[in-house]
């Protein structure tokens, strides 16, 4: 009898089939009892490749992990169950995972209960997942990125029929909303408003193994962002494939211009996104950029290539002129734009003269940076049956790139020397804890000494010295000013705070809160008059007691009093922090 059960395996041909209308689900299902049980008091761990699709899976993922009852590790010795989350972009990417699974034999021969679980885009490559399990029989779960919402259910499958389950499913049918989420940042979140790819460039895995593209609605991206506005986070970064396309799969004139300014005016100091398709690139969304300040002046604008006959060859559907013309407008309107790009070297068939047309147009634009590739063939895409061309030239050619790109690069990076920059900081360098790395809003990395307490805060930082890639400043200001006006911000939007203060304002404004102090002061005054008068006194003292039992049961002043408490306890935590 077999060891695992084959719910599903992927399909190139059913990928790739027009999906129409989906499945919109709110996911509400409780934790199988097994599941749970089983999860009460171990730890998982994942590990993540790839893109920030990728990321956001992972978060998803841990989410639903912990739902269950797991708690997060960052040992690998130490899980129960252990999930690699892959990525079939990179060259080689499938031979990169066998010996991530190779590591976990050890738990399993440990621990006969341990979970082994494969998720993510390799999953989907036709041959893989089949071919994993029968290498390596520990392997208890296999998904696919449209899987993410079932883990818990084929876990709880896996332990109750003590079988390995493979379920990779080539075509989404639904859009899963109010899944769990364990965001790996608390100052920086990435959003999907769209799943997939219909672009089907000749080259790319992604639309078989991520499926074609399917929008959110508009209002559930923004309840989520709201949610994170109101958490306190500084920057947002909104997810898809291709985010241009967002909308036009709902028919209803819903647009990423749309959408983008709905999130701008929530209030969110950065707001970002990846990744933008050139020909799909409008002139209404470079008006919402440079009208919203929040809207970072970043541009992550992938051309591929220069050339308009290579770039036929990729299936991009756009030519060399109309990529120029866009880069033209947008620094038009947004002059001080840092653009970076993704670009292909030795693409099958691609000729001197089309290389030249990429080092050319790398000229003209003069990226802030850009992520520079050597083809590789990714088996079941077009371009893999293509000739390809020979090692020597492609290095060669790549270099020269790689050339031009640098140069690019270090003319941005020595133009922000001397300047002072907004950064985001992500947190103290692996090399030296003094020193602290973080984002300009022009997407530059920027090194500089500083506390680790400043983790998250919006700072500024003098640019004094340029690296090409990244840059070295110095913070400007004490940092303690600046952790205090960081946990300024934290608390406009802790909701216990919000809560206190919104009731605050409602009491200050509310008349008949007003007429019972005035009748208090009014009753205070009669008995210090009338304190000679034993029937008076008692009269007034009795109107006292009795504005004083009105005071109390006012909903709005008894429901500040309820909350007073926490909002003491709550400002004592925020002194010992700043302590």
């Amino acid at each position: 009898m077999s060891k695992c059960i084959y719910r599903s395996l992927p399909e190139k041909g059913k990928a790739a089939e027009k999906g129409g209308s989906f499945l919109r689900l709110v996911d509400e299902r409780e934790v199988p009892s097994t599941l749970k049980n089983f999860a009460d008091g171990k730890k998982y761990f994942i590990r993540t490749y790839g893109c920030q699709g990728n990321v956001r899976d992972e978060e998803i993922m841990a989410g639903y992990l912990e739902k269950a009852g797991f708690s997060r590790t960052l040992e690998e010795n130490e899980a129960d169950l252990a999930l690699i989350n892959t990525c079939a972009v990179r060259e080689n990417a499938e031979e990169k995972i066998y010996g991530e699974i190779g590591k976990f034999k050890a738990n399993k021969e440990k621990n006969p209960s341990f979970l082994l679980v494969l998720a993510g885009c390799v999953m989907g490559e036709e041959g893989v997942a089949k071919k994993l399990e029968e290498t390596y029989p520990y392997i208890s779960l296999i998904i696919g990125t449209h899987d993410v919402s079932n883990i818990l259910v084929l876990l709880n499958e896996v332990l109750e029929k003590k079988k390995n389950i493979v379920d990779v499913r080539s075509f989404a049918g639904e859009i899963v909303e109010n899944m769990p989420s364990t965001r790996l940042s608390s100052f920086e979140a990435y959003v999907n408003i769209s799943y997939g790819c219909d672009k089907f460039c000749t080259y790319c895995i992604v639309p078989y193994t991520r499926g074609r593209e399917r929008s959110r609605l508009q209002k559930d991206v923004v309840k989520e962002c709201q949610k994170l506005v109101d958490e306190g986070y500084k920057q947002i970064t909104l997810l898809g494939q291709n985010v241009n396309s967002y909308g036009l799969d709902l028919h209803d004139g819903t647009s990423f211009a749309g959408l983008l300014e709905e999130v701008a005016k929530l209030g969110i100091p950065r707001l970002r996104f990846l990744t933008s398709y050139p020909s799909q690139f409008t002139s209404e969304m470079i008006d919402v950029m440079a009208k919203y300040p929040s809207i970072v002046h970043w541009l992550h604008f992938p051309v591929q290539s220069g050339s308009t006959s290579c770039l036929k060859r990729m299936g991009r559907r756009y030519d060399r002129e109309t990529y120029l013309s866009l880069v033209k407008e947008i620094k038009e309107k947004i002059p001080d734009i840092a653009l970076t790009s993704d670009i292909i070297v030795g693409f099958p068939l691609e000729s001197e003269e089309e290389f030249e047309d990429t080092l050319s147009l790398c000229e003209e634009v003069s990226y802030s940076s850009a992520f520079t590739f050597i083809y590789s063939p990714r088996i079941g895409t077009p371009a893999a049956k293509m000739p390809q061309l020979d090692e020597k030239v492609t290095h060669e050619r790549f270099d020269r790139l790689k050339k031009v790109i640098e140069d690019s690069t270090s003319k941005h990076s020595e133009g922000m020397v001397g300047k002072t920059f907004e950064v985001l900081v992500e947190g103290p360098s692996k090399k030296d804890d003094k020193v602290l790395s973080g984002y300009a809003r022009n997407g530059k990395l920027i090194n500089f000494e500083g506390p680790s307490y400043l983790t998250g805060a919006l700072v500024d930082v003098k640019v004094t010295e340029s690296k090409t890639y990244s840059l070295r400043g110095e913070l400007v200001g004490d940092p303690l000013i600046w952790k205090a006006k960081d946990v300024s911000f934290l608390l406009q939007h802790d909701p216990l705070l919000k809560e206190y203060l919104s009731l605050d304002e409602a009491i200050r404004k509310d008349e008949s809160v007003a007429k019972l102090g005035e009748s208090l002061v009014e009753i205070k005054k009669r008995m210090c008059l009338d304190v000679m008068d034993v029937e008076k006194y008692k009269q007034d003292k009795k109107e006292y007691e009795d504005c004083l039992l009105a005071i109390k049961n006012n909903p709005l002043l008894s429901n500040r009093d309820a909350l007073l408490n926490d909002v003491e306890e709550r400002l004592l935590e925020v002194r010992d922090l700043l302590r």
